[in-house]
């Protein structure tokens, strides 16, 4: 994937207006971000919601409503919840811009792209992203999915282009392959991490106050649960309840730990055993020659709980 010239890109920044459609967290990274840059960049959210987002002087345009954004935008960004895409996309999508390039942000593209298919004209262009990390990340070298369900060769040269100024490493994908990976790697993976909060929570003993829970890895484990914890519950429903490719490892993953409780329950130590080193084999058994892939422990002391509370 090859970025324009920065001639060409100035020349972009000239005549281009990029339009964000939810000035949530990610949305004004986003517009932030392409502003500093030098591109020319309007937003919007909730109309209710418009006088107050005026009087924060945002270095960028902000209009009432998507209408006035998908009107005058040659690339428009829908940075809403996954499970609100469908209704937003049909209040705006007949707005856009003839022409124009239309994608979204959401972390789970099914809904997304059935929504810009079922709303938005057959001349639009539709070009999604999605930044594999949180707002308060910096975007230098994180994951940057770019997906160009149906476009020309020149509009995707310049959602790339527009893209480089996040400096992010790029990954082009169809959106079927971006959610069969994000169900591989995060819904299941989250959810585990989620129970464990609600576990704590339900006993009303934190780790961070009990001598229980001690090691890298276990401090590797508490971090990345308070940092899902920290972040909005939308991200996660996207990624597990919006995302069909993540329905069968989360079920999974619900029958695996009512199993689990059922052996421990009867007070079946063996079977429980047996189970666990099972999974162990059939995730980890490939690795027994080559610990390339895992952590290595010295790395893992080096996680600790100071600061956290």
């Amino acid at each position: 994937m090859a970025v324009l010239s920065p001639e060409s890109i100035d020349n972009l920044k000239a005549t281009k207006v990029i339009g964000i459609i939810g000035l949530g967290d990610m949305g004004l990274l986003y517009a932030n971000r392409f502003t500093q840059a030098g591109w020319t960049v309007c937003g919007c959210d909730r109309e209710e919601i418009y006088p107050s987002l005026l009087k924060q002087n945002f270095p960028f345009e902000v209009l009432p409503n998507g209408h006035y954004v998908s009107r005058k935008s040659d690339y428009i960004i829908y940075s809403v919840e996954a499970e609100n895409i469908d209704t937003i996309v049909k209040i705006y999508g007949p707005s856009t811009k003839v022409g124009a390039i239309v994608g979204g942000q959401t972390s789970c593209k099914f809904p997304e792209i059935s929504a810009f298919e079922k709303h938005l004209p057959k001349d639009i262009s539709i070009i999604s992203v999605h930044s594999l990390h949180g707002p308060k990340v910096d975007t230098t070298g994180q994951p940057l999915v770019l997906i160009p369900h149906r476009c020309s060769n020149e509009n995707f040269d310049f959602v790339e282009s527009l893209m480089s100024c996040l400096k992010s490493k790029h990954v082009k994908l169809s959106y079927q392959e971006h959610d069969r990976i994000t169900a591989d790697t995060q819904a299941v993976t989250h959810a585990a991490f989620l129970s464990m909060g609600v576990a704590w929570h339900q006993h009303q003993q934190y780790p961070w106050e009990t001598p229980k829970w001690i090691g890298g890895l276990e401090n590797a484990k508490i971090n990345i649960s308070l940092r899902i914890y920290s972040n909005k519950f939308h991200v996660y429903a996207g990624l597990a309840i919006t995302n069909p490719s993540a329905h069968e490892q989360i079920l999974q993953y619900a029958d695996s730990c009512n199993d689990l409780f059922t052996l421990m329950i009867q007070n079946k130590k063996k079977e429980f055993k047996e189970r666990v080193l099972h999974a162990k084999e059939k995730v980890f058994g490939h690795l027994k020659q080559d610990h390339k892939l895992l952590l290595d422990d010295d790395v893992l002391q080096q996680y600790s709980l100071i600061g956290l509370v």
